[in-house]
């Protein structure tokens, strides 16, 4: 190989390896939050066997679920759909896709697709182990 073709390979492997050609990972932050949606503080977490589940959940259009309460942190991702939550208080708030749901903990309430199309969730669970998901009133 001549000394041309040496130094135009080794500069345009140079070049490959100062140029970043590779895909970039983006990010956004989704949910940054020290409280529920209904803005109560998150009260020092003590799992000491913490156990996380992550359950894909999807709500047929004028679906409600049962009223219900958690009893440990969870975190409600909305892939798909309009979903309204509401407390036995009257509470509430709606959520589109591509939003995030920091759930309430230990309050009642349900949840219902108020759109036109089925609401698929991703929710994440972290509790104790063994602690129910959620509890049925």
């Amino acid at each position: 190989m001549n000394k041309a073709l040496k130094l135009a390979l080794f500069l345009f492997i140079m070049i490959l390896c100062s140029t970043n050609l590779s895909f970039s990972a983006q990010k956004d932050v989704l949910l940054k939050t020290t409280s529920t949606w209904d803005n109560t503080e998150y009260k020092k977490l003590k799992i000491k066997k913490p156990e996380v589940t992550v359950l894909k959940i999807i709500i047929n259009v004028n679906e409600e679920l049962p009223m219900h309460k958690h009893d440990l942190v969870n975190i409600a991702y909305v892939k798909k759909g309009t979903l309204t939550v509401i407390t036995d208080k009257n509470q509430k708030i709606t959520l589109q896709e591509g939003e995030v749901l920091p759930e309430l903990i230990g309050k009642y309430h349900y949840g219902k697709n108020t759109g036109n199309v089925p609401v698929e969730l991703v929710v994440f669970y972290i509790g104790e182990k063994g602690t129910p998901l959620s509890v049925n009133k």
